[in-house]
């Protein structure tokens, strides 16, 4: 919890309660979405409205404290900001792992033949995890 009320302190933001259950829940359950988020936060703040919760999402993102994962038909979810990194989606179980590996050579590689500068990626990787494939 001190390093939640560290990042909200550096951003200028106030460590409220509900700030600091929303990052709790994120860092916790990982990648979630809205709905699945103000479930399991009414289950500790049963008086925390759903409204009080897009507000308080809204301005993790804005301060790049939070960030949207859009993945290929799922619901919007959300996750704790990271370095940059990779999604791999399971196509059986819907699960969403992080993987960090280097991608600027990739990004060299797509800015020096296309031209185009690269700002921001978002990459999705769809598969099958290893438990799924374990179960087989």
């Amino acid at each position: 919890m001190e390093r939640f009320k560290d990042i909200l302190k550096a951003s200028n933001l106030k460590s409220t309660h509900q700030r600091l259950a929303i990052l709790e829940c994120i860092d916790t359950h990982g990648h979630i979405d809205i709905e699945t988020l103000f479930e399991l936060i009414l289950q500790k703040y049963p008086t925390m409205s759903k409204a009080t919760l897009y507000r308080n999402i809204n301005d993790l993102l804005a301060f790049y404290i939070l960030e949207e994962v859009k993945l290929p038909q799922q619901k919007q979810k959300y996750e704790i900001k990271k370095v940059p990194h990779i999604h791999l989606l399971c196509s059986q179980c819907d699960t969403v792992e992080d993987i960090f590996v280097e991608t600027n050579a990739l990004f060299e590689t797509i800015s020096s033949q296309s031209g185009f500068q690269i700002q921001k990626s978002f990459i999705v990787m769809n598969g099958v995890c290893k438990r799924c494939l374990s179960k087989k």
